[in-house]
């Protein structure tokens, strides 16, 4: 076993293959956000729960030594401001994308692994620079056994055709080295697609927390590997309830935590 598929282990399950993973970095765009005002207390509720969560680096040293049964923490290696929207504070004039961290920060960090953004949609230098980075990152995980997820953003304004956006995202990502893929949900004929070339652990990434439990199902059928929820889990009323239902979905064999 290499350090990859060593450290796969540590946010995808190894008996069932299957991941529940929590981003909680979007904070390094919008600030502070709803239910994560408290993090190492509010993230420290899904720890049990979930097989990954995804930390800025800022974050990732908050939550301190963690026990085995635990989630595995990654860590966000980019900044991009495309999240943020029109009514947003400050809002974005222009989409940027700056890297922020090295595989080898990523792994002083503790991290279990890397996690960046491939944006498609805009302008011609976003997406190559993205590709670029893609192909640093995986080259210099292999080299220290870090794996990489490369979660596909097929959101700029160029994008005519959201479901064909997303398999060619999920393409760039597994030529770009990716060792795991997460999709927006990209309709049932994409998934389908999706499911039949990509070779690596993939996840989808639901339209809306209610949409979550329908379009997981949709995913598993395809091929997929779990569910990737963003930070508006933590706005549901009891959300350690709600995330135990989806690891129970996943994991069905798993004894009550």
């Amino acid at each position: 076993m290499n350090g990859i598929e060593y450290r796969l282990q540590y946010f995808i399950d190894k008996t069932d293959q299957h991941a529940l993973l929590v981003d909680t970095s979007a904070g390094l765009s919008l600030g502070a956000l709803p239910g994560l005002e408290n993090f190492a207390q509010s993230v420290g509720a899904i720890l049990p729960l979930a097989d990954g969560v995804v930390c800025s680096p800022g974050q990732i040293t908050k939550l301190g030594p963690l026990q085995r049964q635990h989630a595995g923490l990654l860590v966000r290696m980019d900044w991009n401001n495309t999240l943020r929207r029109a009514d947003f504070v400050l809002p974005s004039s222009s989409p940027q994308r700056i890297p922020i961290l090295t595989a080898q920060d990523a792994l002083d960090l503790g991290a279990a692994g890397m996690v960046t953004t491939f944006l498609l949609g805009y302008e011609e230098e976003i997406e190559a620079a993205c590709l670029h980075f893609t192909v640093q990152l995986a080259l210099n995980g292999k080299t220290l056994g870090l794996p990489l997820v490369v979660e596909v953003q097929a959101s700029g304004e160029r994008v005519s055709n959201p479901g064909k956006a997303v398999e060619l995202g999920a393409s760039y990502a597994l030529e770009g080295g990716a060792d795991v893929i997460v999709v927006a949900y990209p309709g049932h004929q994409s998934l389908k697609t999706i499911g039949q070339f990509v070779s690596v652990p993939w996840l989808i990434r639901p339209t809306t927390i209610k949409q979550a439990s329908d379009e997981l199902q949709e995913a598993l059928a395809s091929g997929a590997a779990g569910l990737w929820l963003d930070h508006a889990i933590f706005s549901e009323k009891d959300f350690p309830a709600l995330l135990e239902t989806f690891r129970h979905r996943l994991h069905p064999n798993l004894l009550q935590v």
